[in-house]
């Protein structure tokens, strides 16, 4: 139960009611020798008594109470023996750490559990960097990845962002860097692979941020840059609503009506339904610029296609899109047109960065709930923690 070896005993258990209930538990060390590396060394003498946080019995508060005994080593130096029911240097027991972190990966706010498990916020954070770090080290360079979506995440107020790579195939985060420059995507992908060139690499997912674009074609110009249907569908749903915008102050159907005209038709209800046919026959640019988007979706129905076609049936629905005229859609439909290759090649390889998205939200439920990280670094761990498949030792 306390997940102590033969070298401890129980030597007395005290009980206090005030001012917490507290249960401690004292150990004394008997052996006559310290065991490392499997090496004996005579004790020197005993180092002050320390305490480690134990899991709860029922209402009480558990500390481990012991005075660790110190030895020489073969170079002379007085060490103090580490024990093994706690990880080095630590406060608290390895089943202590265990608990936090099957806690952790169950209801994912560090207060709650800190709360939970009658410790600090601070103590819950560092069980969490420390299993990451040893997570990380489990799991070591990341040789071997051909499929991979990068994307940018603002992680606190202020436009600070941070480079994110997930593993396509495996549906889980790879690692993170500070910033969304090129430098940044390089130093990241150097840090994963430890190779400066990706000789291996398939297929990269991302939006159409240039930066991303650049070092791709620098470090794996063999690689399928694709920019997926998500991306293409959100620059177009933003023309959308930047046109009601527009139109909404003289058109009175347009007001309150911005969650509708989003909407893609067969999620709207009856009476959504209805309203939305009233909008149309207005022939207003707000329908047409959703008329626009929709009529992307159909090049979606398409398959088998070589990459020629998929660019030939791009330009078509771009130059009838331009026969509306439509400030905003013209904008979204210039920067589509710019990055046709990377659309093309979605199309004919039918990639979707549909799970890099749904995590990504995830991880902004994070972030919200953090309400933004003080930090880069934090926020790195959290989301590591939670989505990076981390094998961790309990």
């Amino acid at each position: 139960m306390l997940g102590i070896t033969k070298e401890f005993a129980v030597v007395q258990v005290e009980k206090m009611t005030s001012p917490e209930k507290i249960t401690r538990i004292y150990l004394k060390y008997q052996a006559t020798d310290c065991v490392v590396d499997g090496k004996y060394y005579p004790i020197y003498d005993y180092a002050p008594e320390r305490e480690w946080q134990h899991l709860g019995w029922f209402e009480y508060k558990c500390y481990l109470i012991a005075k660790l005994p110190r030895y020489k080593d073969k170079e002379g130096k007085i060490k103090t023996y580490k024990p093994n029911f706690s990880p080095p240097g630590r406060s608290y027991t390895n089943f202590f750490r265990s608990a936090t972190i099957q806690l952790l990966q169950k209801i994912k706010v560090q207060n709650s559990v800190a709360e939970i498990m009658r410790t600090t916020p601070y103590i819950v954070r560092s069980i969490m960097e420390d299993a990451v770090e040893q997570g990380m080290i489990n799991r070591g360079e990341v040789i071997h990845f051909n499929n991979i979506s990068i994307d940018e995440k603002a992680y606190t107020r202020g436009h600070h962002y941070a480079t994110i790579i997930m593993d396509s195939d495996k549906e889980h985060i790879l690692d993170l860097q500070e910033g969304r420059r090129e430098k940044d995507l390089k130093t990241l992908l150097y840090l994963l692979s430890g190779q400066e060139t990706l000789p291996d690499l398939n297929i990269v997912n991302m939006d159409m941020w240039k930066p991303y674009m650049n070092v791709i074609k620098e470090v794996a110009p063999q690689a399928t840059i694709v920019h997926d249907n998500f991306h293409v569908v959100k620059k177009l749903t933003e023309a959308i609503d930047n046109t009601r915008k527009k139109e909404v102050k003289n058109c009175d159907l347009l007001k309150f009506q911005k969650f509708n005209v989003l909407k893609n038709s067969e999620n709207r209800s009856d009476q959504q339904k209805k309203l939305f046919t009233e909008l149309a026959a207005t022939n207003i640019n707000t329908t047409k610029a959703w008329q626009v988007r929709e009529n992307y979706k159909v090049l979606w129905s398409y398959i088998n296609l070589n990459k020629e076609t998929a660019k030939d049936l791009i330009k078509t629905w771009i130059d009838n899109s331009k026969t509306y005229a439509i400030e905003h859609v013209n904008k979204a439909l210039n920067t589509i047109e710019a990055h046709i290759e990377g659309i093309a090649a979605a199309l004919m390889t039918r990639t979707s960065s549909g799970l890099h998205e749904n995590t990504n939200g995830r991880i902004q439920s994070i972030v919200a709930r953090a309400r933004g990280f003080a930090n880069f670094e934090r926020f790195r761990i959290n989301a590591l923690f939670y989505y990076g498949n981390l094998q961790y030792n309990h």
